[in-house]
């Protein structure tokens, strides 16, 4: 597996879109970084987890992106990051908090089977990995009104992320999703059957392009 320079990584951590100037960067951090970005390009060969293949593009254009989540997070949050994939936005925040309690949601077999092993190489504690369709779990003890936080990257349209998310959330926990700048929200004034829009930040990527960063909170159950 390559190995990303240290340079590379402290370069898209400290990038100022990012805003993470308060965040210390020590050694296990970087080299975790590099062993995720490393492990994420080893297994692009055998399954298709993302269209970036080598280990820098999946940094610039992946984990940066991920990263921009963590405006809205912090250690104390339990967090929930549904169809996780990649492990993505779930595993580069856990590298910066790595006291997270994290959970990554995925329905794909082999998918699951990269995030137990990406796990395990970066020996990071306090994730599980839940295997099948969120609805699945959505009325399940353990996760039915749960987490802090819940995470989409890619997963579908808002209404369709607030139906499946909102089932996980503590009242006044928060759905943090990134979608295209065109997607307008479902209502006009902001507001959903149980829920608000709390912020919507345009953000840019490493390379400038644009998307939107949307925060829905729960209000009832």
């Amino acid at each position: 597996m390559s190995t990303l320079p240290k340079q590379k990584i402290l370069a898209v951590l400290n990038h100022s879109r990012l805003e993470l100037s308060g965040v210390q960067f020590p050694d296990e951090m970087i080299d975790r970084f590099q062993k995720f970005c490393a492990i994420l390009q080893k297994w692009n060969d055998k399954i298709n987890l993302t269209s970036e293949k080598d280990a820098l593009s999946i940094l610039e254009k992946h984990v940066f992106d991920s990263l921009q989540y963590l405006r809205w997070l912090d250690p104390s949050h339990k967090t929930l990051d549904i169809g996780s994939g990649a492990g993505l936005p779930g595993i580069p925040i856990k590298i910066i908090h790595p006291g997270l309690d994290l959970t990554l949601m995925e329905s794909q077999r082999k998918r699951c089977s990269f995030l137990r092993e990406a796990i395990r190489a970066l020996k990071l504690e306090g994730v599980e990995v839940a295997e099948g369709r969120a609805e699945s779990f959505s009325n399940q003890e353990a996760f039915s009104g749960k987490f802090d936080r819940v995470c989409f990257r890619g997963f579908s349209s808002l209404d369709t992320c607030l139906a499946v998310g909102l089932p996980f959330l503590k009242v006044n926990g928060m759905i943090i999703l990134k979608k295209s700048p065109e997607e307008m929200p479902g209502s006009a004034d902001g507001t959903f059957k149980n829920a608000r829009i709390m912020e919507s930040k345009e953000v840019e990527g490493f390379e400038g392009q644009g998307s939107l960063m949307m925060v829905i909170e729960k209000c009832s159950t």
